[in-house]
């Protein structure tokens, strides 16, 4: 390729500087070492003096946001006593494919009075130089333009036809390879679809209905170590992919795997995610695993029903661990003293053995949510018949819309209330395939297994760690109010009644 002599406002022993892109993709022309040599090679033959060399590696010409040299190379023309008389590229698109940013960077460096010189665009001088320049630099734009909507569709393509997407899955998931045809040289096209990993699908399970029963993120942490710290969890629970629901590049791919989570539970854990601030939760700092209050989070005071927290102190050398009303200890109201941790757990622990956990309990228990899950059944078929009206439903307003916007263009409103609808009918679509799953009823436990049963819970409950009897009393307990009376406990200990399963979960 012959390269274009300097213009007349570049005459020998000019100072230019230049500027070196490359996007990083595998189709460039010339990387930013072969375009360098190059334009040393210009330089020494047309007797220019080559100084600041910028150069911006693997970064995109749509934006200057993130071109660090691009932005020093300004900085160095902006002034005047380092200003150099011209800037080389090896081509207008290396400079900038936005169009605006080319005409509006170009003018600012002309009125500096730096000539912008490419060495491969064939821009004559003078005024009509000007409109050559300005038609190099729409079509620049337009390749990039072209180029976005290649990649996207063919993004699409890989997503729709062979369920492959790109990068890194979600937590639980796992890259499969498949081959999704075969390159002109003969060799296979290799993608990656996403895929449930068996051995962390028990540990997702875990965190959702942990999350659903309304654990903190550092009781899920420290039971599950999903993630390395608390701040990774934030777009967790609300990622559809754990229902079966793939979302990527505008395009709702409802059943694109099994999903991890039912939809009662799921919903369970929006609910409180929209409870919470519509999924943004405050910064949580962690506690310690090995807290010894066994009733953090569920106890109460029982006079002001302010949330009572662990409060150690230390007495003539001695370690004294108490629950303490938060309101107290802030002196916002209540005057209620502290309660010895040992003697409360030591209550509460008690009436969980000599009550809720004897055999006829257990066997009550397990007769109610037999029962219900007989009338959950017959629940559940007339949900089918709803969600069944309803996809119909929403499929008729998507093709509606559809239409519209295949007649009159689209706008704004319209794709956003299309978005909408599809993603509530990927819903239905994961809910109905759950509705159609049969559940099995509770097996039936002799007396003597029963019995079995309360002796390990109650084992359990005496000789595992302090985390493992929280996940425990977590399972049974509601909610524990106490308070201190003339030096005597006083309270009421809410139990979990048999699980109320005749309704199903409103739907979204």
């Amino acid at each position: 390729m012959s390269l274009l002599p300097p213009p007349s406002t570049l005459p020998p022993n000019a100072i230019v500087d230049t500027y070196i892109r490359d996007s990083g993709g595998p189709t460039q022309d010339r990387s930013t070492d072969q375009q360098l040599r190059e334009i040393q090679k210009y330089c020494a033959t047309h007797k220019l003096q080559l100084r600041h060399k910028f150069i911006d590696q693997a970064k995109s010409g749509g934006s200057t946001a993130t071109r660090e040299s691009f932005n020093a190379m300004l900085d160095t023309c902006a002034h005047a006593e380092t200003r150099p008389q011209g800037l080389l590229l090896w081509n207008y698109a290396r400079f900038a494919r936005d169009l605006d940013d080319a005409i509006y960077y170009k003018s600012l460096l002309k009125s500096q009075h730096v000539t912008v010189h490419s060495l491969t665009d064939p821009v004559p001088e003078g005024y009509h130089g000007r409109i050559v320049e300005l038609f190099i630099d729409i079509s620049n734009e337009e390749k990039r333009r072209q180029t976005s909507t290649d990649a996207k569709r063919g993004l699409r393509d890989l997503v729709l036809l062979h369920r492959c997407v790109p990068g890194l899955p979600p937590r639980g998931f796992y890259r499969s390879p498949v081959n999704t045809g075969t390159r002109r040289d003969g060799t296979p096209r290799i993608a990656h679809s996403w895929e449930p990993d068996p051995e962390k699908i028990p540990i997702i399970q875990e965190a959702f209905a942990m999350k659903a029963a309304g654990a903190s993120l550092s009781q899920i942490h420290a039971k599950t170590k999903l993630y390395s710290s608390l701040n990774s969890y934030r777009t967790f629970f609300n990622n559809q992919i754990y229902i079966g629901i793939l979302l990527y590049g505008g395009e709702i791919i409802p059943d694109y795997c099994d999903p991890i989570v039912d939809i009662a539970t799921w919903k369970s854990v929006q609910a409180r995610l929209k409870k919470a601030g519509q999924g943004k939760r405050k910064k949580i700092h962690p506690r310690r695993v090995n807290s010894p209050y066994l009733l953090s989070s569920i106890i109460l005071c029982d006079n002001c029903g302010a949330p009572m927290n662990g409060n150690t102190a230390t007495k003539h050398g001695k370690r004294d661990e108490a629950y303490r009303c938060s309101k107290s200890k802030r002196k916002a109201g209540c005057n209620k003293g502290r309660i010895s941790r040992h003697k409360l757990e030591t209550a509460v622990l008690g009436t969980m053995k000599n009550y809720i956990l004897l055999p006829d309990n257990l066997q009550a228990i397990h007769d109610i949510t037999a029962k219900n899950l007989l009338t959950f059944e017959a629940k559940r078929r007339e949900r089918r018949k709803i969600v069944s009206n309803e996809r119909q439903s929403l499929s008729k307003r998507i093709a509606n819309i559809t239409l519209a916007i295949a007649d009159g263009g689209h706008s704004g409103a319209l794709l956003d209330t299309l978005t909408q609808l599809e993603n509530e009918r990927a819903l239905l679509i994961a809910e109905t395939k759950e509705l159609k799953e049969e559940i099995q009823p509770l097996p039936e436990l002799s007396f003597a297994e029963i019995e079995q049963q309360s002796q390990n819970i109650i084992h359990q409950l005496e000789t595992a760690t302090p985390e493992q009897i929280r996940i425990i009393l977590r399972g049974y307990l509601y909610q524990v109010r106490a308070q201190k009376k003339d030096g005597e406990i006083f309270g009421t200990i809410t139990y979990y009644y048999p699980p109320d399963i005749q309704e199903l979960p409103p739907p979204f």
